[in-house]
């Protein structure tokens, strides 16, 4: 069966994006609100959301949370007709998985789609749950606690501590974490990395006797296993 994309859009000129989508050979339902999305995505197997927001729409980072906190296994991909740098970062933070401004090239478009669902199909095959001495990490349920005490993170934190986890006691470079934690090369300065990292072990690592989260000078990160005596 062809994966199924849900297309969330109020305006009527999307049936551009459903064309574009089904000559591509995938399914599309389209609905017009988050409301109308939910409720859809309970019935149907949705391997996509796709999300067309403005940066002038009421409360339009509060539904990518939203959304991204209500289906975190599913790819979050936004249209926006906003460039402004800051709205982009933004949707970024708040848990979009892609973003792409319109109008755009409809073969890039679809590229950044495929791509979108060739990694979210691997994703599917991470461990359900992920423990690392007291980190315990369910990547279903997007919860994460250390010593039992359960830690608030931001979508974009558990992505990273995720990724880390994944390759747990190994060293992921700041390029390596960027394609797959931040999913395409939008954002090429790696600060954004270090700045994300150092928000994580405020989370993560303060308080504790044996810190996970270790620097690798010159490289990058690694979340490191405490031992046993810890």
């Amino acid at each position: 069966m062809s994966p199924l994309i849900l297309l969330v859009d109020e305006n009527e000129a999307s049936p551009v994006n459903v064309h574009l989508l089904e000559q591509a050979g995938y399914q599309v339902g389209h609905v017009r609100n988050m409301s109308e999305g939910s409720s859809y995505a309970a019935d149907h197997p949705v391997s996509m959301l796709l999300l067309n927001v403005d940066e002038e729409q009421g409360d339009a980072q509060g539904m990518i949370r939203t959304v991204q906190q209500n289906h975190p296994r599913v790819p979050l991909f936004v249209l926006t007709s906003s460039d402004d740098e800051n709205h982009i970062v933004s949707c970024f933070e708040q848990g979009a998985h892609d973003v792409m401004v319109l109008p755009f090239s409809p073969k890039v478009f679809l590229a950044r789609v495929a791509n979108l669902m060739r990694i979210f199909g691997a994703a599917h095959d991470v461990a359900r749950v992920i423990e690392a001495g007291d980190l315990h990490i369910d990547n279903a349920s997007r919860m994460v606690s250390r010593g039992g005490q359960k830690l608030e993170l931001t979508p974009k934190e558990f992505d990273l501590l995720l990724h880390l986890a994944i390759h747990l006691d190994q060293v992921c470079s700041r390029q390596q974490i960027l394609k797959d934690v931040w999913k395409h090369d939008y954002i090429v300065d790696t600060n954004v990395v270090d700045v994300y990292i150092r928000h994580l072990r405020v989370k993560v690592d303060k308080g504790q006797k044996f810190k996970m989260i270790r620097t690798e000078r010159g490289i990058g990160y690694s979340l490191r296993t405490p031992p046993e005596e810890e």
